[in-house]
């Protein structure tokens, strides 16, 4: 098995509080378990160091610089000063303990990292931000319309240019991959994507008492997420709370801003925050919705609802990456009346739900197994590797350059 060296610009633990640190970590949980010696280094934040015993314990080494979230000053230099610590914290880690094999997670880390030598490097990207550009222009008029626009000009060309510096390059959905693959010739692209966080226990407690609660799970840090919930909150609730007056909404996700947390009233609509546990909140629900107008990946809030059998009412764009049946593994609506519409019929048909929440979980565990899809990612980093000892790498000569 190989010594795989993780770079990643976020911490991974369980609880984090960000669905990306989460699922790194379940990775490295699966490559722990099959046999691969690990070593990572990441940013991580103060609040997040009481989690640092429980990666430790899946890694021979973890190395860890601040976050710029935990640094003094402009919010600028503090993202410059935390970046640059990121990037020698790597370097000084390929040279001290010589791994077979680089791994990084996100385009952002890729681009801090890039030009370190030392092994053969592989990348998973989370998002493909030109894509999100894409969607984002698309809502836009006047001014904000042509920024996006010549954003995405920009990663359309550097994103394809930054993938194709790495020797292996992996998608977290296969809408990405198509995306990717289409740019990043002749480097292949495989898919390797983000695995459900829990499974159904219908022992496990819910985090409220059941019944018609509708769920939104999502990092309040992501503006796409804010403005989903805002959205819902104003075009498709009120025709909800109107046709199911027992039905409540709850807002599951770490730092809401003041605009969210000021729809909370205690009653109808709950702003929850930051749970260390979201599998209760996901037992509670009746149904969980991804009405998000932007989006890219895979969304984790839906694979996981999935996964543990939960009926999902999304967005097209929310169901971009999963490649679910329209109808047979989950409901789409992307306008506001369809979309409540959607969600009172789950509500009001526990047949349906039991129907959707069922096919939707074969669905997940039919596509998105890491017991299937983890070996064919690494079988080729395995066979990166027999390529290097045929041939030794051109990368190991450099490995201990100091910048």
């Amino acid at each position: 098995m190989a010594h795989i060296l993780i770079a990643y610009k976020q911490f991974p633990a369980p609880g984090v509080g960000h669905a990306g640190g989460e699922s790194v970590y379940r990775l490295m949980e699966l490559l722990h378990q099959r046999g691969h010696r690990l070593t990572l280094v990441a940013r991580i934040q103060e609040a997040e160091r009481p989690l640092l015993p429980v990666t430790a314990a899946l890694c021979e080494r973890v190395v860890t610089v601040p976050h710029h979230r935990s640094l003094p000053g402009p919010r600028p230099l503090a993202l410059l000063r935390s970046y640059l610590a990121l990037r020698h914290a790597t370097q000084r880690t390929l040279c001290d303990v010589r791994p077979d094999v680089l791994h990084i997670e996100f385009a952002q880390t890729g681009a801090v990292v890039l030009g370190l030598r030392g092994a053969p490097t592989s990348i998973r990207a989370h998002d493909v931000n030109w894509f999100l550009m894409e969607q984002q222009a698309a809502r836009q008029r006047g001014a904000a319309r042509w920024r996006s626009r010549g954003l995405r000009a920009v990663f359309l060309t550097l994103e394809p240019r930054l993938y194709r510096c790495f020797d292996l390059v992996a998608a977290i959905s296969e809408g990405d991959r198509r995306l990717l693959a289409a740019r990043c010739a002749p480097q292949p692209v495989l898919l390797l994507p983000l695995a459900p966080a829990f499974h159904p226990a219908a022992d496990a407690p819910a985090a409220v008492s059941r019944g018609a609660n509708v769920l939104f799970v999502g990092a309040m840090s992501r503006a796409y997420n804010r403005e989903a919930v805002l959205w819902f909150l104003d075009a498709i609730w009120p025709a909800i709370a109107q046709a199911a007056p027992e039905a409540r909404f709850y807002i599951v996700g770490a730092d809401p801003p003041a605009s969210v947390r000021a729809r909370h009233d205690g009653q109808r609509v709950f702003v929850v925050g930051f749970v260390p546990d979201l599998a209760p909140w996901y037992q509670a629900a009746d149904v969980v919705v991804a009405p998000l107008q932007v989006a890219g990946g895979l969304l984790q809030k839906v694979v996981d609802a999935m996964g543990m059998g939960i009926p999902v009412v999304a967005t097209t764009v929310s169901n971009h990456g999963l490649g679910a049946i329209p109808g047979e593994h989950l409901l789409i609506a992307d306008a506001p009346e369809p979309f409540a519409e959607a969600v009172i019929r789950l509500l009001r048909c526990p047949e349906e739900r039991e129907r959707l929440g069922q096919a939707g979980q074969r669905f997940v565990t039919a596509h998105y197994d890491p017991e299937v899809l983890l070996p064919q990612w690494e079988a080729a980093l395995l066979q990166l590797l027999d390529a290097r000892n045929e041939k030794a790498s051109p990368l190991q000569g450099d490995m201990c350059h100091r910048e």
